[in-house]
């Protein structure tokens, strides 16, 4: 059954351009993982530090494969003392 998983995160406003780098990272090494179906990084309208990805997968073995990967355990490092408060996970 496909996955799909949205993350909300609020960046600290002088943090934005550092965020943004390695955010690229990570989207263009999930989407060229197996299993991954899409992996998109959203931008709100109106706020310039809030951010969505939005990734969609084709069972939850994919999920784990990513969750595990070396390149999310280092975004989640890198990341993690960039944001204003705990990111929202929302699972389907």
């Amino acid at each position: 059954m496909k996955k799909t998983i949205i993350a909300q995160l609020s960046i600290q406003e002088t943090k934005t351009e550092q965020f943004l780098k390695l955010a690229e990272i990570m989207v263009n090494k999930s989407i060229a993982e197996n299993g991954c179906l899409a992996y998109k990084l959203l931008k709100e309208v109106d706020k310039e530090n809030e951010f969505l990805i939005y990734e969609k997968y084709e069972n939850e073995s994919a999920v784990e494969r990513h969750n595990s990967s070396e390149h999310f355990k280092s975004f989640l490092d890198s990341v993690l003392p960039l944001l204003t408060k705990e990111p929202a996970i929302e699972k389907f």
